[in-house]
């Protein structure tokens, strides 16, 4: 694997990053565009409030300003108001805002996010708000957060967290979802043996895979993590690997690696759990799941694990790693 190291100096330092084809948009800098080629283009636009974070759909059209430890967001079409977002005030100062989107083949753009209760993932038209799974089945009680659309579409992933609190993560199937909307209120587990597992990290991989690192898989060792590679057609685990560091945010790359950015960025083999190579002067956080308000707040990250490029900010700019499979 071949492995560049980029440096972007910017004229503020960024407070957001989303991969927009070969830039980075800040949105919470009001929409400051930086090429990775080091130009940069400001539109002159600011959005009031407190908003501190942001998630674009893959085209480009849509994107959700959000306070990352709060209630408000706005839905942006192309760095235009379409309309406010909100969810539950219960314990929204404690964890992170659930929202995803994701466009459709034939173009329509979809909002997964919780605008009535922290346990009720709902999908939407982000066009015309229309609500596309309006039903009357009870939730689950579940804190939804750090939600993901699989690279298809297929699947949606939440990474939140049940009462006491523990980390766990579900996954739904998002065209059964739109058929059957009471689907999303019986979320498939994950089928990771017969004892209690702490998931605090979940992401998609490559193919038909979830990368999960769980608490819980090795009663010799209490406290151990393992990052696993699960399949949710299947059901079951492709492969598992002790860790020796928290792994804290996930970002898969290709079939083999995959990133843990617990405090800085460190390339993991998947079969092994060795660390490849790792940049300890490249600070990242300390996010370990969706619960953060105990934490300093983490710096600006984009991941774009199908193009194999991580964006960090910094002080005076962005550090881009991009790694050639």
């Amino acid at each position: 694997m071949r492995i560049e190291r980029n440096f972007l100096p910017t004229p503020v330092p960024p407070q957001s990053l989303c991969w927009s084809g070969d830039a980075l948009v800040d949105w919470v800098s009001g929409g400051l565009r930086h090429g990775l080629d080091g130009e940069t283009l400001d539109p002159h636009v600011r959005y009031g409030y407190r908003f501190d974070a942001a998630v674009m759909s893959p085209d480009g059209r849509y994107t959700v300003l959000h306070e990352r430890l709060g209630t408000k967001a706005l839905l942006l079409r192309e760095g235009e108001l379409v309309r406010e977002l909100s969810r539950s005030y219960y314990h929204a100062e404690v964890y992170e805002y659930p929202v995803a989107l994701w466009t459709l083949p034939g173009g329509r753009t979809l909002l997964a996010h919780c605008p009535d209760e922290y346990c009720r993932i709902e999908l939407e038209d982000a066009e015309t708000g229309e609500w596309l799974t309006r039903r009357d089945s009870p939730p689950v009680d579940v804190f939804h957060s750090r939600l993901q659309f699989s690279r298809d579409g297929r699947f949606l992933l939440s990474a939140g967290w049940i009462w006491h609190p523990v980390n766990a993560a579900h996954v739904f199937d998002v065209t059964r979802a739109l058929e059957q909307p009471s689907t999303l209120d019986s979320p498939v587990e994950f089928s990771l043996g017969d004892g209690f597992v702490e998931i605090h990290a979940a992401a998609f991989g490559a193919r038909d895979t979830v990368l999960l690192e769980c608490e819980g898989l090795d009663e010799a060792e209490p406290g151990r993590t393992h990052l696993v590679v699960y399949s949710p057609t299947e059901r079951r685990e492709l492969s598992r690997v002790p860790l020796q560091e928290p792994a804290g945010t996930l970002m898969p790359l290709g079939e083999r690696y995959a990133l843990c950015l617990y405090q800085h960025p460190r390339l993991i083999e998947l079969a092994t759990g060795r660390v490849e190579e790792r940049w300890p002067e490249l600070e990242t956080g300390r996010q370990c799941g969706s619960i953060i308000h105990h934490i300093p707040r983490p710096p600006p990250l984009a991941l774009d694990p199908e193009g194999g490029r991580l964006a960090v900010g910094t002080a005076k700019g962005i550090e881009v790693l991009r790694f050639h499979l």
